[in-house]
Order: structure tokens, then C-alpha cells, then sequence
């Protein structure tokens, strides 16, 4: 019977895992500058709205409570 390197089934996984950790960093990085972005425009149209019409500032927090009852993220 051959005798197989007990070093080459192991680092093959190995090699596997650190890779797969990459492309996982890479894809955390990725969403988390989708959401800096979306916080952005978030602040930007919370900003427009606020000085085009002056009572949004006031109706905003019930138009947030309204809007996370109502509308599951999941599924709009």
C-alpha cells in the first residue's frame, strides 16, 4: 500500500479555510460600505426634508415608529 504524507490532507484544508475567510472579510467589507452608504443618504434626505418642510423634524420619530410596525424589511 502507498503511503500518503500526513502534511498534504491537512494543509489542503487549511489552505481551504484561509481562503474561504477572505472571501468572507471581503464580503463584510463590502456590506459594511453599503450600509455607511445608505446611512449617508439616510442623513441626506433626513437633512432635505427637515429644512424644505420644517415640521418633519417634529413628525418624524412617529413616522418612524409607524413605518417599523408596519413594514417588515424582510420581505418590502
Amino acid at each position: 500500500m502507498d503511503k500518503v504524507p500526513l502534511d498534504e490532507p491537512i494543509v489542503r484544508p487549511g489552505k481551504e479555510l484561509t481562503l474561504s475567510g477572505l472571501e468572507t472579510d471581503s464580503g463584510l467589507l463590502e456590506l459594511r460600505g453599503e450600509v455607511d452608504r445608505l446611512r449617508l443618504e439616510v442623513i441626506a434626505l433626513k437633512t432635505y426634508l427637515g429644512s424644505a418642510h420644517p415640521s418633519f423634524r417634529e413628525l418624524f420619530p412617529d413616522i418612524l415608529a409607524r413605518t417599523i410596525e408596519d413594514v417588515n424589511p424582510e420581505f418590502d
